[in-house]
């Protein structure tokens, strides 16, 4: 297995198969090719666009973007963690579960003792698999129609002929017949019935914050009452051969997907030798947004770009709508979220004019970029803009680097929370 970081130079890597084969490949195509991209849809995702690349060339040089992940081509494997990620301290990516737990409100717990050092990545399908389940479910239960066999004296449809000779003779009053029923007692149903009792089993799964998940897991229960744990491969292997394929069921779709590779049982279940790359792709920069606003989203509104929800005018005739990432209810402070290393580099040109635009449009006070940071640092004033005024910062948010376990992890990071959210009060911003 080959380790990698994102966003970093990966040329000394660029012989490898999986890297040959996916390079300057863009997401939207891989994503049709069987890859699961998280957030679930390209559209979702802010930073993930549809020319992004897994693996971007550039002068001879490779490098990676703002996605982790796990691919993998026959035997050949590439891991892809976060940049906070020493493989010399911790066996884990103690970042990315964070995020992972946090924006996703799941707490797993791995109970198979008998589990390798790679199993993080099968454990990355079931950190993803509430969250298509429940967008899934929103939709309804799934049903479509289904071969029954009934074996009575209430003929309603053809007739088994084979069947009936081998079980009604003698004659006792009944008839083998099959009926096609509209039914919610399906593959599909089936599929995620014996998903959630495999996680049940391997898993210890705390749905913190998913109010519905009980709800929708009993739904599940009642449709599948004729679930039995014998027909686990004959269920995958008819879900395998028949995927969803109506446009109205993406969601039912994307489920299939991820519970085919849970069943399948090894790892992320990708592929044999020879085949092409698979893997599980997952944007760590809407991660990191959609975290910043676990903390900020009681004094910030958190527009969303592709929902267009929550945007602000650029124009008096409202004829376009910006999406700042967050700025304050009373409209004094505008926060970029990005994924970058800015400990030692200023802001990019084009994220400073970003947030000169957003800070004059809602006439805010500052205006900033908050970013996740190996060390503290002071420096965080970038000064007071000529013109109109407005002051612009940078915000660090402090990454522990030398944890020696995923708990002591998180009680340092709350500590960095504190301190992160008690910093954006600060005199020195303006406020």
């Amino acid at each position: 297995m080959i380790l990698i970081k994102d966003n970093s130079d990966v040329s000394e890597y660029k012989s490898n198969p999986i890297i040959q084969e996916l390079k300057d490949r863009d997401l939207a195509n891989l994503e049709k090719e069987g890859f699961i991209i998280f957030p679930s849809t390209l559209i979702r995702s802010d930073d993930l666009d549809k020319d992004s690349q897994i693996f971007m060339s550039h002068n001879e040089k490779i490098r990676t973007g703002n996605i982790v992940g796990f691919l993998k081509k026959g035997k050949k494997e590439v891991r892809i963690c976060s940049r906070f990620y020493d493989a010399g301290v911790n066996k884990e990516d103690y970042f990315l579960r964070f995020l992972l737990q946090k924006v996703l409100n799941i707490n797993v717990v791995n109970t198979n003792i008998n589990t390798d050092s790679n199993n993080e990545f099968y454990d990355l399908l079931v950190y993803l698999f509430p969250i298509y389940f429940e967008n899934a479910l929103n939709k309804g239960v799934y049903k479509e129609y289904t071969t029954k066999k009934y074996n009575n004296a209430n003929v309603k449809g053809v007739v088994n002929v084979a069947k009936h000779l081998k079980t009604n003779i003698p004659f006792q009053g009944k008839i083998a017949y099959e009926t096609r029923e509209f039914s919610f007692d399906n593959k599909i149903t089936q599929l995620v019935r014996h998903t959630l009792e495999k996680l049940r089993k391997d898993y210890e799964l705390n749905f913190l914050g998913i109010e519905n998940i009980k709800e929708n897991i009993r739904s599940i229960e009642q449709v599948t009452q004729t679930y039995s744990k014998y027909d686990r491969l004959d269920v995958l292997q008819e879900n395998i051969s028949n995927p969803v394929r109506h446009g109205y069921f993406e969601e039912y779709y994307l489920l299939q997907k991820i519970c085919i590779k849970i069943l399948n049982e090894n790892k992320i279940a990708f592929g044999e030798e020879g085949q092409e790359a698979q893997g599980i792709i997952i944007d760590v920069a809407w991660l990191w947004e959609e975290y910043l606003n676990t903390l900020l989203k009681e004094e910030y509104e958190h527009p969303q770009n592709k929902n267009s929800s929550g945007g602000i005018s650029l124009f008096v005739d409202r004829t376009h709508t910006i999406y700042p990432d967050f700025y304050k209810v009373d409209k004094t402070k505008v926060i970029d979220a990005k994924y970058k290393n800015l400990d030692q580099r200023g802001m990019k040109r084009e994220d400073r004019y970003q947030i000169i635009s957003y800070l004059h449009i809602l006439k805010a006070q500052t205006a900033g970029i908050a970013y996740p940071s190996r060390m503290f640092n002071q420096n965080k004033d970038m000064g007071i803009l000529d013109g109109y005024g407005g002051r612009l910062f940078k915000i660090p948010l402090l990454i522990p680097q030398d944890s020696k376990s995923y708990e002591e992890f998180c009680e340092i990071m709350q500590q960095s929370e504190q301190r992160f959210v008690e910093e954006l009060d600060l005199d020195i911003f303006g406020i």
